[in-house]
């Protein structure tokens, strides 16, 4: 360590009073050096973005890949519902219940909160387990395949629960299983419409849950990577679902595959007549041509019908998706935007505060930098003196004696 004493001093002085007195100032004076530089800290800045929780992550990953394990299940049973029934009024029930499921289940996963996605698939878990029971609409419409259908929603109530056991805290799991029975009780199907009240709006009606649309969307990554996979669930659904509307459409319309089969059938045996009759007699050609144009005219007329019904249908899906889409797209910008006004405004105020910190910090700095050197011109000044004081003093007994 640097002495604060002079180097004229001699060494009895030194170990003295004045000696201690100016080693005192010279550790003052680098005591008061060290402090200031140590109130000097850095600022930090924080970013406003709220990332959605692991759990929120794997309730929304875990939820939907839960539906469209149960939409291909759904799917499969319908093949075979469609391939070995006879009865029209079960091949009508049975398309109209593929339609139904498609769209509410979709529905359901692509709610914007991951939890309120769990809690709207859960309640229509149960909701469809309680259409195909005993004594419920839905209990009798499948004929002989009842039983197929009945088990497969009640394995996919089954799971929606115990997925929400896995992703919820007993509190919680507790909650939402009493908002979830009381949805069920109050709003059973009735039909197969399918028509249903919000999930969400009668969550946040009873138990007041008010959350933004920035907490629920998440990071940007989050939430492109959320679109992308609305996408993906459309683009998986929405073929499916035309395909669908189409059969049921040409049901509908009279135009089923056994009659086509039959017409074709119909039409083989008068080009066969008509060969014939063309070998045998030219005089009845123009007679079996006259029924072979009435035939075809009508197998054409209803091949028309069909494929004018399904070009309807195919329009609407697509226009019902890009709706869809242009809703979700706008849905997301809204998001971003709100997130890049919160960055805005959240940069500008950062800015404020470091440039009221930074000016802060240099006039503290700069008072103490002038005290610092006050203290170190009176130690650099006033030591001399008083150190030739207290050296004259203690030579002053000397002389005298």
């Amino acid at each position: 360590m640097m002495e604060c004493a002079h180097p004229e001093l001699p060494h009895d002085v030194r170990n003295g009073p004045a000696g201690r007195a100016a080693l005192l100032c010279a550790a003052a004076a680098m005591l008061l050096v060290q402090v200031t530089l140590a109130g000097c800290s850095l600022i930090s800045i924080k970013s406003p973005e709220r990332p959605l929780s692991t759990r929120d992550m794997n309730a929304r990953v875990l939820t939907r890949e839960l539906t469209t394990h149960f939409l291909e299940a759904s799917a499969r049973s319908t093949d075979n519902i469609l391939a070995s029934e006879s009865d029209p009024l079960v091949i009508e029930h049975t398309l109209r219940w593929e339609l139904g499921v498609i769209e509410v289940s979709r529905d359901a996963e692509t709610q914007l909160a991951p939890l309120m996605s769990l809690l709207d698939t859960w309640a229509l878990a149960l909701q469809l387990q309680g259409f195909m029971s005993e004594g419920a609409p839905g209990g009798k419409l499948f004929g002989t395949h009842q039983a197929a259908l009945r088990e497969l929603t009640g394995n996919y109530a089954d799971d929606a629960q115990s997925l929400a056991r896995s992703l919820l805290t007993p509190k919680e799991f507790s909650e939402y299983q009493t908002f979830v029975s009381g949805y069920v009780r109050d709003h059973p199907f009735q039909d197969l419409r399918f028509a249903r009240p919000s999930v969400p709006t009668e969550w946040s009606r009873q138990k007041g849950a008010e959350s933004s649309l920035l907490d629920e969307v998440g990071t940007i990554p989050q939430a492109l990577a959320d679109t992308s996979q609305r996408l993906q669930i459309y683009g998986d659904t929405v073929p499916q679902q035309a395909v669908r509307r189409t059969q049921l459409a040409m049901r509908e319309s009279g135009y089923a595959p056994s009659e086509v089969r039959a017409a074709l059938a119909r039409l083989d045996e008068r080009l066969e007549r008509l060969t014939a009759v063309a070998e045998g007699s030219p005089e009845m050609v123009r007679g079996a041509e006259a029924e072979l144009r009435a035939g075809l005219r009508e197998l054409m007329v209803r091949m028309d019908s069909s494929m004018r019904a399904g070009a309807e249908a195919v329009h609407a899906e697509r226009e019902a998706l890009f709706a869809e889409i242009q809703q979700e797209r706008a849905a997301l910008f809204a998001a971003v935007d709100v997130q890049r006004q919160a960055l805005t405004a959240d940069a500008a105020r950062i800015g404020d505060q470091l440039v009221r910190s930074s000016g802060e910090q240099v006039r503290h700095f700069t008072r103490q930098a002038l005290v610092l050197v006050i203290l170190l011109i009176a130690v650099l000044f006033g030591l001399p003196f008083v150190a030739g004081y207290l050296v004259g003093r203690a030579r002053s007994p000397l002389r005298h004696s």
